[in-house]
């Protein structure tokens, strides 16, 4: 049951949301890591979220070429950077980019630990020569930790307001098809497109 001050926008973030918390969980961070995320899309961004608000981890460091997706990280207090060399602790891949797991290797310390939360639809992850020189420990993780346990931290009245507006886009159920033929036709994607299927056109 949800309850009445959580909007459907943000019941509809539950799922995804829980999928990142397992993947930062299974890192066990402490507040004082050193932490490095690709990828600001749904995953990248509910994970910062979590490393943020439930970890309270101080140093979380994003790699995000799109301008308004890191904007939006930034705003929940992420800095945006090119890293450095051996700097962090830890790293967690949203992107689905090979680009940018090879720099998550170069970027994490020896017996450092990588999370793979992208699900690999977009291009093959591969190990790089760093990988092996410092030994790093590549983590897996899908799908999330307890639904229910999740929603009651999620949703409960000190934290659900902290929850970002990712529906960029809204549409109906009519015009699904059309929406999504404007999607494909454009560079400029949002991050999650709301469908009311009560609405009419």
């Amino acid at each position: 049951m949800v309850p009445a001050y959580v909007s459907p926008r943000e019941a509809l973030l539950l799922i995804l949301s829980c999928d990142a918390a397992k993947g930062v969980r299974k890192l066990t961070l402490t507040p004082d890591a050193r932490v490095l995320v690709t990828g600001m899309g749904t995953i990248g961004w509910l994970t910062v979220h979590y490393l943020r608000h439930y970890v309270n981890v101080r140093q979380i460091d994003i790699i995000e070429p799109l301008a308004s997706r890191a904007e939006l990280a930034r705003q929940l207090g992420a800095h945006i950077v090119t890293p450095d060399s051996d700097t962090y602790d830890a790293a967690i891949e949203c992107s689905g980019r090979q680009a940018a797991f090879a720099e998550l290797q170069s970027a994490v310390r020896p017996h450092g630990a990588i999370c793979v939360l992208s699900d690999g639809n977009r291009e093959s992850l591969t190990l790089t020569p760093a990988f092996h020189a410092k030994e790093l420990q590549i983590i897996a993780s899908s799908d999330g930790w307890s639904y229910h346990m999740h929603a009651d931290w999620l949703f409960s009245n000190d934290r659900h307001a902290t929850l970002p507006a990712l529906f960029e886009q809204e549409t109906s159920f009519s015009e699904l098809a059309n929406c999504f033929a404007a999607l494909m036709a454009s560079t400029d994607l949002p991050i999650k497109v709301f469908v009311d299927y009560e609405q009419t056109s």
